[in-house]
């Protein structure tokens, strides 16, 4: 019955027997207990202007999203992003840090710890609302029990259990529910799915551009983890040659800041300019070359590209679809991300609020 009310929204007693297939007398009984374990609530009474049907208006009740929270935190290079969320997922409270790429791990994981504490603290049901699952996502290879098996992007955090690091810095009992880490490019594709310009999307590819090149994939809505967590890595692949991609890219203004070198390039190549179409295209095709890899062999329904690229829009998706006629077959749809640098930390309260839903209402199958 509750992932009746779950899924369904406001219903009254009545209602909830006819789409259960319960007596009302069960479906009375349950409310009640459901009622006063705190995951069901009586909704607003109607609006009182309203036209309604003669005698009492029945009693609705729906899901109490306020029952329990989720907490989401993206530990990346040059950030560390926190969120917390209600269970139907609206974002409650946000803490942003900037750190520096070149940070130790110990000091990392203290901001990582001052971002959590602040978050939470800043959640305006804090004290009356319990964690019931907190999923940490960062770069690189990371096992099912979430120890980093490797991590190029951060190499002081291979080795490291996050989930551990994070039940630590939250402490005994925080969390009624379960603690995981996961890899930061697969839950930027599930909060796409979720949120995204994917949604609603079973098979994708997720193509990180910029500072790291990646992919993440997801097959019936589930990340695909493979065998040992690093389906996807292609960015490593020398025959693509992704890790000198981007340079090239910046290389268009010598000596310049990222920002300012990705900005001018576009800039100009929207003003016409030859010289900067020949530095997008040569890196439209380097990114097209792996998007062809990763289509041909997965044939998803969509290919979404995120990262700091995904910024120039159709200025870099263009190109890159164009190649794509003459590497691929079936050349799939391919669309830049709408999610920014959110996208990770919105997939770990998507992750979160799965693991949330599979300890109520049943085990989510997992992946291969």
């Amino acid at each position: 019955m509750l992932s009746n009310v779950y899924e369904h929204g406001a219903q009254t007693v009545t209602e909830l027997a006819r789409s259960t297939g319960l007596s009302r007398p069960t479906c009375e009984e349950g409310v009640v207990e459901l009622v006063a374990q705190g995951w069901a609530a009586e909704t607003a009474p109607p609006d009182p202007t309203a036209a309604r049907q003669p005698g009492r208006p029945a009693k609705r009740y729906e899901f109490n999203a306020d029952a329990g929270r989720v907490l989401g935190v993206d530990v990346g290079a040059h950030k560390i992003l926190t969120m917390v969320a209600d269970l139907r997922g609206a974002v409650t409270a946000v803490r942003r840090t900037d750190v520096d790429p070149a940070l130790p791990a110990k000091e990392r994981l203290a901001a990582m710890g001052d971002a959590v504490t602040a978050c939470l603290a800043s959640e305006p049901s804090a004290d009356h609302s319990p964690l019931l699952a907190a999923v940490i996502a960062s770069p690189g290879i990371i096992d099912a029990e979430g120890r980093v098996v490797l991590s190029n992007p951060l190499p002081e955090l291979t080795g490291l259990n996050l989930a551990d690091e994070l039940a630590r810095i939250l402490g005994p009992g925080r969390v009624d529910g379960p603690i995981r880490a996961e890899n930061d490019m697969r839950l930027a594709a599930l909060a796409e799915q979720w949120r995204g310009v994917a949604a609603g999307v079973p098979d994708l590819v997720y193509i990180h551009a910029g500072h790291r090149m990646g992919a993440a994939v997801l097959i019936d809505g589930k990340p695909y983890r493979g065998r040992r967590g690093a389906a996807g890595e292609i960015g490593t692949l020398g025959l693509l040659d992704w890790a000198n991609s981007y340079r090239r890219l910046l290389s268009y203004v010598p000596d310049s800041t990222t920002g300012d070198a990705t900005l001018r390039v576009f800039t100009d190549l929207r003003e016409g300019n030859a010289r900067a179409r020949e530095f997008v295209d040569s890196f439209a095709r380097d990114l097209a070359t792996g998007v062809a890899v990763m289509s041909m062999t997965i044939d998803p329904t969509l290919v979404v590209v995120g990262g700091g690229i995904s910024r120039a829009g159709d200025d870099i998706i263009e190109p890159v679809r164009q190649h794509l006629i003459d590497l691929c077959l079936f050349p799939p749809e391919v669309k830049a991300s709408s999610l920014g640098d959110e996208s990770v930390a919105l997939g770990a309260v998507r992750n979160g609020l799965q693991q949330m839903e599979a300890r109520l209402f049943g085990p989510i199958p997992s992946s291969p």
